[in-house]
């Protein structure tokens, strides 16, 4: 009876011990299978380097065929050569994919139109910069009557300062000449046409700025006299000057098709951007509601159908995007909302970071990479 029950004691720790020795094997599982699946599928040494390219032109995308080109592609192939660094490309679509890969060590490296921001900043890290770049603005095109008085308007709220001064010379001259002049009416023959009210003041100074000098009002003391003299000369500078800057401001619209952006342009219009872009980020930090879509060719496309009113992108993409679907339609942008760079971008702590720097600032410097470089963007 003794013999049994030592034996069902033995029995019961065997078993024990089985269940926690699975145990413990189920959780050295678990716990590797969480660090392979946290710090991404690791590359071994021989492999070659895996290198996202975000699918934008002209800066980098991929033919039916499978065969990558742009303008980051080429400046990849001739740092790679320079380094003797094997790699392959891996086309990618969305740029939170972009980052979130690179971040998670999915990708040694990214390239393509990849602006340098504060927010991807925060994730990543960027190499020396390999393109200058800058939030750009696409407007639709405007034609007939209505489109020049809403660019002459345009152009008067822009000189609105100018403007603002030339009227508040005119009313404070017009108000010195009624206080000098007025008791010199009082006395005066009853024939004498001077200045009598602050608005025959005004009235005055109004045609002696315009030089159309009706003469039914003249200065008749000194002191309204030197003021005249004053005025004719400060009026003819103020006048030329808001003349030649309205000329030339609608001049320069005349040529570049439409007005260089500015971010208050954007107010109450209808704003559209591809997710997660660099346009998409200056338009979340101006705190600016818009449209999101997946490609910017989408994006022109609804600008065309009048679902936007604007563009907001990268100002290389949105050329090209223009010239090669739009050519005629929509206007190229004029000038940059925000100037920026473009670079590779890195996993932390990448060791490619050093020796990627040191060749992006040779090969940027020489003179048949900028031909190269001319050849994608023509500027």
């Amino acid at each position: 009876m003794r013999k049994r029950s030592r034996n069902l004691r033995s029995g019961r720790r065997i078993a024990t011990q089985s269940r926690l020795i699975a145990i413990a094997l189920a959780v050295c599982l678990v716990g590797a299978a969480a660090r392979s699946s946290a710090s991404g599928a690791e590359r071994a040494p021989d492999e070659p380097l895996r290198v996202a390219v975000y699918d934008v032109p002209p800066y980098g995308s991929v033919d039916p065929e499978g065969l990558f080109s742009g303008a980051s592609v080429d400046l990849w192939r001739r740092v790679a050569e320079d380094l003797h660094l094997t790699y392959r490309f891996i086309a990618v679509a969305q740029m939170e994919d972009v980052i979130t890969g690179v971040e998670r060590g999915q990708f040694d490296a990214a390239i393509g139109a990849i602006t340098i921001t504060p927010a991807r900043l925060a994730r990543v890290e960027f190499s020396y910069p390999a393109h200058r770049s800058g939030v750009a603005v696409a407007f639709p095109k405007r034609t007939g009557p209505i489109a020049a008085v809403m660019s002459y308007v345009a152009v008067l709220r822009e000189l609105g300062s100018l403007i603002v001064l030339t009227l508040g010379l005119l009313v404070l001259i017009g108000a010195l000449m009624w206080v000098f002049e007025r008791r010199r009416q009082l006395a005066s023959n009853p024939g004498e046409r001077g200045v009598t009210s602050l608005s025959d003041g005004i009235y005055w100074a109004a045609v002696t700025m315009t030089t159309v000098g009706y003469g039914d009002v003249t200065p008749l003391t000194p002191v309204g006299r030197f003021i005249a003299v004053l005025w004719m000369l400060g009026s003819l500078t103020l006048i030329s000057l808001l003349t030649t800057s309205l000329v030339a401001r609608m001049t320069a619209d005349a040529v570049t098709s439409t007005p260089i952006a500015r971010t208050s342009d954007l107010d109450g219009k209808q704003l559209a951007a591809v997710a997660d872009s660099s346009g998409a980020e200056y338009l979340d930090e101006q705190h600016l509601h818009y449209t999101k879509y997946a490609n910017l060719k989408d994006a022109l496309a609804s600008l065309v159908s009048g679902k936007s009113d604007a563009v907001v992108n990268s100002v290389g993409a949105l050329e090209y995007a223009i010239s090669t679907y739009f050519s005629g339609v929509i206007p190229m942008p004029s000038g940059t909302l925000a100037p920026s760079y473009m670079a590779f971008a890195l996993p932390p702590n990448s060791p490619l970071k050093k020796l990627l720097d040191r060749a992006l600032i040779e090969i940027t410097a020489s003179a048949s990479w900028r031909s190269l470089e001319h050849s994608y963007f023509g500027r």
